[in-house]
């Protein structure tokens, strides 16, 4: 019978610290990979930059295509690192956890805990529509009014027609803003992953020697970072499966049984 409810299995219980290393493995695994990609789109926009130097627009799809990327990438660093939602893991909320239940000493630096408070603030705004930014296109609006019609003129909204704007074509200078952007976001991203990193080794070095890795004649403590290349990957091995779990867990489909998680894997296929 399921030792667990429904509901107790949209939560992963962190009781001791290697519990707590293999939590933090998973957040610093996707951020490894997100910032090399995030580096990557990063470079491809300076080359876009370069390419238009001497013309004044540039066309939207060359521009949205580079921007997509990035923005993408940047949100899931953001889920990965700074995100407050109930049953999900980042390093802004395991962190405290962790130093609430004595597996780190370290303290962060005021560069670091400002940095990953500012990404606190954008994850929040660009993880939502926010109503904010309908009452900023009021107020802006209203401050457009000349001051000879102040009091006169009111700002009312068009409601027919529904007006679509499609851009055709971006000033160089956003491009400009939007590379020196990502410079600014990758570096705060290093700060961040090197964190991660030392708080890894800090837990790490917490565990029993056999934990440590033996690396030529003797035992080495220091974790150590490989890369395995993976060509011809699958949906199984994209985690596929684990997916589908995870999705019929938060849909209270699962209670523990066997035959629980063969509906959810038929389910999916």
């Amino acid at each position: 019978m399921p030792s667990k409810s429904k509901q107790q299995y949209k939560q992963y219980a962190i009781n001791t610290v290697e519990d707590a290393c293999a939590v933090l493995k998973g957040l610093i695994v996707p951020v490894i990979l997100g910032m090399e990609k995030f580096e990557q789109y990063s470079k491809e926009a300076q080359k876009i930059l370069i390419k238009y130097k001497n013309v004044e627009e540039i066309p939207a799809d060359v521009y949205d295509s580079v921007h997509d990327k990035l923005l993408y990438q940047q949100r899931e660093l953001l889920r990965f690192i700074a995100d407050h939602q109930t049953s999900s893991f980042s390093y802004i909320d395991v962190r405290k956890k962790f130093e609430k239940q004595g597996f780190l000493k370290r303290k962060l630096s005021t560069r670091s805990s400002e940095t990953l408070n500012e990404l606190l603030e954008l994850r929040n705004w660009s993880f939502h529509n926010v109503q904010s930014m309908f009452v900023a296109d009021i107020e802006l609006a209203k401050r457009s009014i000349p001051p000879e019609l102040q009091g006169i003129a009111e700002i009312k909204p068009m409601l027919n027609p529904i007006v679509i704007r499609k851009v055709k074509s971006y000033k160089r200078e956003m491009l400009e803003g939007f590379v020196h952007h990502n410079s600014v976001r990758l570096e705060q991203f290093k700060v961040v992953l090197s964190d991660m990193k030392e708080d890894y080794q800090e837990m790490f070095s917490l565990l029993p020697d056999q934990s440590s890795v033996i690396v030529g004649i003797g035992k080495n403590s220091k974790v150590q970072y490989v890369v395995q290349e993976i060509s011809g990957q699958s949906e199984k091995s994209a985690g596929k499966d684990i997916a589908a779990v995870s999705m019929g867990i938060q849909k209270g489909r699962f209670d523990g049984t066997d035959e629980a998680i063969q509906k959810l894997l038929r389910r999916d296929n």
